[in-house]
């Protein structure tokens, strides 16, 4: 494709997060000279200075070419003083959404949408591509196992474009400024609650996410876990693909006609991201070979059930897990317990916002498993939110720091948590969106200064 961003300059505000930092690996292929910034250093930040971006942490505005136009995510606020400067100075300052549809503008876009699912069924989908040799570009909201990374450059055309699969955001409403060719929805479950009050408003942001793709004469698929309303959507076309696919939970599979599709990620949730990916490469005409081996075979993205560590001696494994919502928890959770007798449950909670309006829902969620296994609960993880917005929180988090549930407030509680071990087979569980990955690593760590036999990796080195 020829390089449609040559000759500009960008400079990207909070390119230290996964989706911003794609966008400036993307935005650099295609022609850009960029520069970024970031109030925290991060894996992602540090991929930017390996491919030749110049970045930096913490504001330092002087440091902006004076000819950029400066982009920033939805976490940047609009006091931040690389905005305001660059504001001040007159350059454009637009927020991703912006960067966002450029781009997707420039190619033939396979958008995949939904609360819950969407990264593990980007990378799935980029993966299926990749396999039937459409050679994707794809920007993921994790780091795919398969290529330690969440940016692929690929060549690959579709319907005479470039051909790229991306991540779509509902969180921030950026996915409503993407120029989709094709639509993938995983599910519609309210989340961010500080921006969309209620399941109606989510739910009529998808509709126009649905409407704008049909328009732009692309088509639109969604899983088999969503709703009659989101189906009706559906061309007659696809409607038909739809109903022909069945879930086989009893044999992780899928099914289609008379074949069988087993599934190679565990779990009911996994099933019905992979009901996607199937439509889609029914719809492609990809080889069945290639579908089957794809379904079976891809090993998921980092963070989301991801085993870092083993402690043969206890028949202890250390899971990374990336849940954060009440619904996400529970898949994991009941994921989980088919495969260990034992639970450790570490779960942080993620925004006040989301603690605040679903603490009912994780207390409903997680009650059963302290009961039966061990909840240790972490700090929660503010995220952007600001305590006196939810003057209610510290009354709520209340009810998660006495019996059943276990407080875990640092790694000098680890010690603790050996009294609820058992002689059987057990995870140790981190759950959450914020710093329950380092909890993760650090309890792994903490484990090996004391197991002369323990198989350790780190998994988000």
């Amino acid at each position: 494709m020829a390089l449609a961003f040559t000759g500009r300059k960008i400079h990207i505000v909070g390119a230290g997060g996964v989706g911003m930092s794609a966008l400036a690996l993307l935005s650099q292929r295609l022609g850009a000279v960029l520069t970024a910034s970031d109030q925290n250093n991060s894996p992602y930040l540090q991929k930017l200075e390996q491919q030749g971006i110049p970045t930096w942490v913490g504001s330092q505005p002087e440091r902006i070419p004076p000819d950029a136009e400066v982009f920033y995510s939805s976490a940047v606020p609009a006091q931040d003083p690389e905005r305001r400067f660059a504001e001040d100075r007159g350059q454009k300052v637009l927020p991703r959404h912006a960067l966002l549809a450029e781009i997707t503008h420039h190619y033939f876009t396979i958008a995949v949408a939904g609360c819950h699912g969407k990264t593990t069924t980007t990378a799935w989908v980029a993966e299926l591509l990749l396999r039937a040799g459409l050679d994707p570009t794809a920007l993921v909201g994790g780091t795919v196992r398969q290529w330690q990374s969440n940016f692929r450059a690929g060549n690959g055309q579709l319907a005479g474009r470039p051909l790229l699969v991306l991540e779509a955001d509902e969180s921030d409403k950026s996915f409503l400024a993407i120029a989709a060719s094709v639509a993938l929805i995983t599910n519609v479950d309210l989340d961010h609650t500080d921006v969309h009050k209620d399941i109606e408003s989510l739910r009529a942001d998808y509709l126009t996410f649905v409407n704008q793709t049909q328009k732009r004469g692309g088509w639109v698929q969604v899983s088999k876990e969503c709703d009659a309303e989101l189906v009706a959507k559906l061309s007659a076309e696809e409607n038909a693909l739809w109903q022909a696919i069945g879930i086989a939970p009893e044999k992780q599979a899928l099914r289609h006609g008379h074949e069988l599709y087993p599934v190679g990620l565990p779990g009911r949730h996994n099933l019905f991201n992979a009901s996607l990916v199937l439509q889609l490469g029914l719809k492609l005409k990809i080889p069945n070979e290639v579908l089957k081996a794809v379904l079976r075979e891809f090993s998921g993205v980092a963070r989301r059930l991801e085993p870092i560590a083993t402690f043969p001696q206890w028949q202890l494994t250390v899971i990374d897990d990336y849940a954060h919502h009440p619904h996400e928890l529970a898949a994991s959770l009941a994921t989980l317990e088919e495969q260990y007798a034992h639970l450790l449950i570490f779960w942080e909670p993620h925004r006040l916002s989301r603690f605040h309006h679903f603490y009912r829902e994780f207390d409903a969620v997680l009650r059963p498993y302290a009961e039966k296994h061990a909840v240790f609960v972490l700090p929660i993880f503010a995220a952007g939110d600001r305590a006196e917005d939810y003057p209610h929180t510290q009354e709520r988090w209340s009810n998660f720091l006495c019996p059943p549930y276990l407080h875990v407030s640092s790694t000098e509680d680890f010690p603790r948590t050996r009294e609820r071990w058992q002689n059987k087979k057990m995870a140790a569980v981190f759950c959450g969106a914020g710093k329950s990955s380092e909890f993760a690593q650090q309890y792994a760590r903490w484990l090996s200064t004391f197991s002369a036999e323990s198989v350790y990796a780190i998994g988000n080195a």
